[in-house]
């Protein structure tokens, strides 16, 4: 089946004039990677700033994020279901350093499994590791060193606020993601993932973890899980969000960078890894979280070569709000299992995930993002309309 993403989606035309004018402001803003970085420094200390608070939450934080709430996000996940969209809600806080911090997160994510099981169009529950295990202690584990009493204290806690979650997200039938994050904390992530996957996984696809296909070990890593496991693999399947981090600091301290030198490596393995799992359904199911088209019309291919129905409940896609609603709206009016990651959450919370969007929309000043061109065409379309 071939799908035309160069339609307008319904999100973008029911946006009204004023949220049609503050969405390209904001996609001509983000193509400025001097901006994005300037943000990234100045806006954690602008916040107390008359009006900042104002102008970040009519702007990006609105376009990107269901809310400050879950009861924010319920008007947006009622507008995807009336599209047959799917929906994940995202406790977004992040950096959660102290145990206060961390047991607010597993309470806040607690509410949003329980939320999900009240939503027949909310599949899935997810959790960010970095909101309920401080990074120093990540960062150890990752490297094998030793820990002292009240660390092993600490990791154990984690694992309990961990195991919590997952249980409550098979308790209410829902599948849980657990996401990855900087190489350096990966393999502590991926330990407590893989712990939570051999015990939730023994039957059902519960418990997914998460591959970045932008590492160079990421095919390397799929094939293990999928030959050595004893248990079901669940996956969700990214190319990576933190490609200037990694790269800066592999260069600081001296270290071969653990990513893909190029877009076009980075894409060839993500393709390879999505021929990987449709060959091991069954054992494997998978979610790809991508806006890349390609990758996408690659992945319907391959289903319709493996004879995979296309509203498969172990084969699905995702993108995350407000960006690529044409993907979106458009795998969805197919009959694609597909969801949007909503993320929501204090707005100085949100903060590190706000600019991680606008990072990945910066630098595109040569050729202009299919967000914005579809939003310019959008205005165009009401111009013609007026006349």
């Amino acid at each position: 089946m071939s799908i035309d993403f160069s339609h307008i989606p319904s999100s973008i035309k029911e946006k009204s004039n004023s949220e049609l004018t503050t969405s390209i402001f904001l996609f001509r803003a983000v193509r400025y990677k001097w901006l994005i970085r300037f943000g990234q420094v100045a806006l954690p200390y602008a916040l107390w700033i008359p009006g900042v608070k104002y102008l970040l939450r009519k702007t990006i934080f609105n376009h990107f994020c269901g809310g400050e709430t879950l009861d924010d996000t319920k008007k947006v996940i009622q507008n995807l279901a009336a599209h047959h969209v799917n929906a994940i809600s995202d406790y977004s806080a992040e950096q959660a350093g102290t145990k206060e911090q961390q047991e607010e997160t597993r309470k806040n994510i607690l509410q949003s499994i329980k939320f999900a099981g009240q939503q027949k169009n909310v599949p899935f529950a997810c959790v960010k590791i970095t909101g309920i295990c401080a990074r120093p202690l990540l960062e150890k584990i990752s490297k094998k060193e030793p820990l002292n009493e009240s660390e092993q204290q600490a990791r154990k806690e984690f694992l309990e606020r961990l195991d919590a979650l997952c249980g409550a997200a098979a308790e209410q039938g829902k599948k849980m993601f657990i996401d990855t994050e900087e190489s350096w904390i990966n393999p502590a992530i991926n330990e407590a993932a893989e712990m939570m996957m051999a015990k939730y996984n023994r039957e059902k696809h519960v418990v997914y973890t998460t591959i970045q296909f932008y590492a160079a070990d990421s095919l390397a890593y799929l094939q293990r899980l999928i030959d050595t496991v004893p248990y079901k693999v669940a996956l969700k399947l990214v190319r990576g969000a933190y490609h200037e981090q990694e790269n800066e600091r592999a260069a600081k301290m001296g270290y071969p960078t653990p990513i893909l030198p190029n877009k076009e490596a980075v894409d060839n393995n993500y393709n390879e890894g999505l021929r990987v799992c449709i060959r091991n359904l069954g054992k494997v199911s998978f979610c790809a979280a991508t806006h890349n088209t390609g990758s996408i019309e690659w992945l319907m291919q391959l289903m319709k070569e493996y004879h995979v129905e296309s509203n498969s409940d172990i084969v699905s896609f995702s993108q995350l709000y407000g960006m690529r609603d044409n993907l979106t709206y458009e795998l969805a009016g197919n009959g694609y299992n597909v969801s949007k990651y909503i993320p929501y959450g204090p707005l100085k919370e949100t903060l590190p995930y706000l600019i991680r969007r606008a990072q990945e929309n910066a630098g595109i000043s040569a050729q202009m993002s299919d967000e914005l061109k579809l939003l310019l065409k959008e205005k165009q379309r009401r111009k013609r309309s007026d006349v």
